[in-house]
């Protein structure tokens, strides 16, 4: 009797294991959660005409990738190309009205839970056990503390996160099966290059995982993971070209990624400047000299053009910078905080945030004392991705791409004995990893 409630006992719990593993599951909760979110918010009332938004109302009515800063403000490369794409797309079917903020603002929402829904596959490519991308997945999914940056889809922060979260899934199985062929290293290469064209703040995950996987498999492998890692250089080059003759003609010059930086870099740095952008908001100071506002300053971009007006508003910075260092330093370092821990406007919000990415170095630190080799590509991650947040005014939108991967670390670290359980491969992986390596 006592083998059979036993029995019993262990079905269920397996049941249940298998339900927490699934990937559906994992995305049923949290696109629910986050519908639930946009109906009590009714965020769908108020439409941020962002610079995003009327980027792709203008392709939506125009056809032209245009009018970043408002109407007749000219071609524009102060946005990244395929979110805006994406989005037009929706507001040619629903319109640019209240039904067509609710089309986006559902879309964003499935992205993001599409992102937390991946969690047990990249757990798994990791080689820990998919229950622990599952829970994490859940946690992420129920608890979206910086849900603004999920569901308003006003932004591409989102989709961002979640093409982070396909190029760490696609890098981890090459990585953990060494598999350095050619196909993987186009597959590679392909997610690094739209991930770029959507967000070219993954830039620097991008190089420094391609460093990181040179010293890791330098001693076994070199020759195929250098000619992986040149394909993959190519692939991503070959996405951006397109981007890049397009702004060469609509822009006179070759830019492959955003226009913005100088302009962003110039906000950021001066005499009254703020580290964060809800204190400049607050100031007035962003409205005065962003001419998402200002009409001075988008007059200024029309009779410039948009490169050179980027072009003297960095030169601008880089004058200030030069020449009032401590306060430069004074301002990164308050950046720096306010990108791990940052300002909200509801304290739980920010409490969970800063659990989040306490949790998140923990969990680093615990994954890199189990010497799983996937713990390097979050390492360089987390400290690679924020660097070019620390140069420009802090907004809590900018963490939301690595939010998903602060979460599962976090859950990591308080996995049972400290996450070396759930550090141990499964038995699929630890065949073909020893397969891959000719042990067998």
């Amino acid at each position: 009797m006592t083998n059979t409630i036993q029995m019993q006992v262990e079905a269920r719990r397996e049941q249940l294991q298998r339900v927490l593993r699934s990937p559906f599951f994992v995305l049923a909760i949290s696109f629910c959660v986050r519908l639930a979110i946009i109906l009590m918010t009714k965020s769908y009332l108020q439409i941020e005409h962002t610079e995003i938004v009327r980027v792709a109302t203008s392709l939506a009515r125009h056809g032209g990738f245009a009018d970043a800063f408002g109407p007749h403000t000219g071609p524009t490369a102060h946005v990244s190309p395929i979110y805006p794409l994406l989005l037009s797309g929706i507001f040619r079917v629903f319109g640019t009205g209240a039904a067509g903020e609710i089309a986006q603002e559902v879309f964003s929402s499935l992205i993001a839970s599409l992102t937390y829904a991946g969690l047990p596959l990249l757990s798994a490519a990791a080689g820990f056990d998919p229950l622990l991308g599952g829970v994490a997945g859940i946690l992420g999914g129920m608890l979206p503390a910086n849900y603004w940056s999920e569901t308003k889809g006003s932004f591409e922060a989102a989709l961002a996160g979640f093409m982070l979260m396909i190029f760490c899934l696609a890098t981890l199985r090459s990585w953990r099966s060494q598999n350095f062929s050619v196909s993987s290293a186009v597959a590679v290469g392909m997610i690094s290059g739209i991930a770029l064209l959507i967000s070219p703040s993954l830039a620097p995950v991008v190089v420094t995982s391609l460093v990181a996987g040179f010293a890791l498999f330098a001693r076994t492998v070199a020759r195929q993971y250098i000619r992986f890692a040149l394909i993959v250089t190519v692939c991503t080059v070959l996405c951006l070209t397109p981007w890049t003759i397009r702004n060469k003609i609509a822009l006179g010059g070759a830019l492959w990624s955003r226009s913005g930086f100088g302009l962003e870099l110039s906000i950021s740095n001066n005499d009254v400047a703020a580290a964060n952008w809800l204190d400049n908001i607050d100031s007035g100071w962003f409205q005065s000299s962003h001419p998402y506002y200002s009409r001075v300053e988008r007059e200024e971009v029309r009779g410039m053009g948009e490169l050179a007006y980027n072009q003297a508003k960095m030169k601008e910075a880089i004058r200030w910078i030069a020449t009032h260092p401590a306060h430069f330093t004074h301002l990164c370092l308050d950046r720096m905080y306010y990108f791990w821990f940052p300002k909200m406007r509801r304290p739980i919000q920010w409490a969970l945030m800063a659990v989040f990415a306490c949790g998140g170095f923990v969990g680093v630190i615990q994954m890199l004392r189990s010497h799983n080799r996937s713990a390097w590509l979050f390492l360089v991650t987390l400290i690679s991705y924020p660097a070019v947040y620390y140069l420009v005014e802090s907004f809590a939108r900018y963490r939301s791409p690595i939010d998903w991967m602060l979460v599962f670390l976090t859950v990591f670290a308080v996995w049972p004995i400290g996450g070396r359980q759930a550090a141990k491969p499964t038995s699929a992986y630890r065949e073909a990893y020893v397969t891959a390596r000719g042990d067998r």
